[in-house]
């Protein structure tokens, strides 16, 4: 009986694990960053991502409906708004489209 309980505990914790990292936004490829401004235009917003990646020495260009391609790839742009010591930012999440 024991084995049992101890068997369903280590199975909760690795559903629990493994989900928590399939829905974490920093899996390999994704591209993310904080910008230092808030933009409440979208188009000023992704004139700043484009400008941001430029400046990490990528190739960027906004090709509308929420999609960059950048370096060649293509992604697709999810922003999150999070809070970081209780004051909102502003998550840039470029994720490869498969």
């Amino acid at each position: 009986m024991g084995i049992l309980v101890l068997f369903l505990i280590i199975a909760v914790f690795s559903t629990i694990v493994y989900s928590a990292y399939k829905h974490s936004v920093y899996q390999k490829g994704n591209i993310v960053f904080h910008l230092d401004e808030w933009y409440k235009d979208y188009n000023k917003y992704v004139k700043a991502i484009e400008v941001e990646l430029k400046n990490r020495g990528r190739e960027a260009n906004y090709l509308g409906s929420f999609h960059f391609e950048i370096d060649g790839k293509l992604y697709v742009f999810h922003p999150q708004i999070v809070t970081q010591a209780r004051v909102p930012t502003q998550r840039t999440i470029l994720i490869p489209k498969k």
